[in-house]
């Protein structure tokens, strides 16, 4: 299978949101021929306009389509998913993305959509198709609504009330150092900076992202060879933080809800936030302060290499379900370019597909015109799926940050134990290097092109 990345990026957009009340995905129907679509998500950040879209279809198809929402924990939505999947008891028809396709694809728990959609939604996403990630084996198994991408976010009223420039902030490493000492005020509980990796995942966006930017990337898809070291100025950034008292106290215990919700009541004056975080602070933790929008800091200050937009999947239908086609029609409504333009006037972000924004008005909602410019943003490749033993680079970093390894024995472990997993993947068969390699990727153009 030849890689199929397509980078036709219209511009970043934030997570959606959707919900679905739970029966099985093997009801049919729920009366007099209305068809019952059950529909899982965890996303919040834009789930008034979900929960409107969800209304508005369903009115739109009484007595034919009814979609049930139901909104699952963040905290625990692949375990609760997984276990509705295998044992097709109270699982949804259609449900948001999380757990890694290669995993559902090979459980058979996903159904492929081509022979679902319509012609005109197959012509509209075949410049999207991202292996891995919505294609796998020459088939669509999701298809992208919305773009995401990531920035520093800070407290205005912080920065006026330690004597900062509101509308300076810092660009590099050290300044946001000295920045964040500065904001720091114990006695207040406000803190210069955030760093909330109680879900190891939240590193991809505190590790890999202000790396990238620095021109550094932890994996050289030229060879699929792992190194580490790319995140140490990043960690060693954090740990003179921590060292300094300026980091929020309990990071590496603290989910990213707590997180942003501390933000928003004004008590941090900087953290890292993706595209979806403008729903976060204008909707679910309303911030009660001036915050504004800024590039990510790096190592130079000047942008080495592209920030990561990723676009590539958004809802998945149960391979088990027997209303697929209705699914279909459900997924499909919400990616009309009716409902696209609704998201994107209503500031919920940018869809992806070219055309939606050109009639549109444009957004007001707080905060987001600072993700919209994504000349210094682009898709990255899809990593080899490899089984790599032991801890994952996200928590390896948190026991960086906690003083149980040093930064440079952390980084060298992760390095030979990812690369030991690609050689094995490779030996083993598990997957074709052909399809991952990228020969003229780099963080400058990370696609090849």
């Amino acid at each position: 299978m030849k890689k199929l990345l397509a980078v036709a990026m219209s511009l970043f957009m934030g997570v959606a949101l959707l919900a679905g009340c739970s029966d099985s995905a093997s009801s049919d129907s729920s009366s007099k021929g209305e068809q019952k679509v059950v529909f899982w998500t965890h996303y919040v950040d834009d789930q008034k306009f979900t929960e409107q879209a969800v209304a508005d279809f369903n009115k739109a198809h009484k007595g034919k389509i009814k979609v049930e929402m139901k909104m699952v924990s963040n905290d625990n939505y692949n375990n609760v998913l997984l276990l509705a999947l295998k044992n097709n008891t109270n699982a949804p028809d259609i449900f948001a993305d999380g757990i890694s396709l290669p995993q559902l694809v090979d459980q058979k728990y996903v159904a492929p959509l081509d022979d679902l959609m319509g012609s005109d939604m197959k012509n509209r996403v075949e410049g999207f198709k991202a292996l891995g990630s919505n294609w796998m084996d020459g088939k669509w198994y999701s298809l992208p609504m919305r773009g995401y991408n990531f920035r520093l976010v800070y407290n205005k009223d912080m920065f006026k009330a330690a004597g900062l420039d509101p509308n300076s902030p810092p660009k590099t490493y050290a300044e946001m150092i000295e920045d964040a000492k500065k904001l720091t005020n114990p006695e207040k509980k406000q803190y210069g900076f955030m760093l909330p990796t109680g879900e190891s995942w939240i590193w991809w966006i505190y590790g890999n992202q202000p790396s990238y930017a620095s021109g550094k990337s932890f994996i050289d898809l030229k060879t699929l060879q792992y190194d580490f070291t790319a995140a140490k100025p990043a960690l060693e950034t954090y740990l003179r933080m921590k060292q300094d008292g300026s980091l929020y106290p309990g990071g590496t215990s603290m989910k990213n809800d707590p997180a942003r919700a501390q933000f928003s009541a004004g008590n941090v004056g900087m953290m890292f936030a993706a595209s979806w975080d403008v729903g976060v602070f204008n909707d679910q933790f309303p911030a009660k302060i001036d915050w504004g929008v800024a590039p990510l800091p790096s190592e130079t200050g000047t942008q080495q290499g592209k920030t990561e937009f990723n676009f590539g999947s958004y809802l998945l239908i149960n391979n088990n379900s027997k209303v697929k086609k209705a699914a279909m029609e459900f997924y499909e409504f919400l990616l009309s370019p009716t409902e696209l333009t609704k998201y994107y006037e209503q500031g919920y972000g940018i869809p992806v597909y070219p055309g939606i924004t050109d009639k549109a008005t444009a957004p007001t909602k707080n905060g987001a015109a600072g993700f919209a410019d994504i000349s210094n943003d682009s898709l990255y490749p899809q990593e080899p799926p490899t089984q790599v033993e032991g801890k994952g680079y996200g928590d390896v970093y948190n026991d960086i940050m906690n003083g149980t390894i040093s930064v440079d024995a952390g980084l060298a472990d992760l390095t030979k134990r990812y690369n030991d997993a690609v050689q094995k993947g490779i030996s083993s068969k598990d997957f074709n290097p052909d399809d991952y390699i990228i020969k003229n990727f780099s963080v400058q153009t990370p696609t090849g092109n």
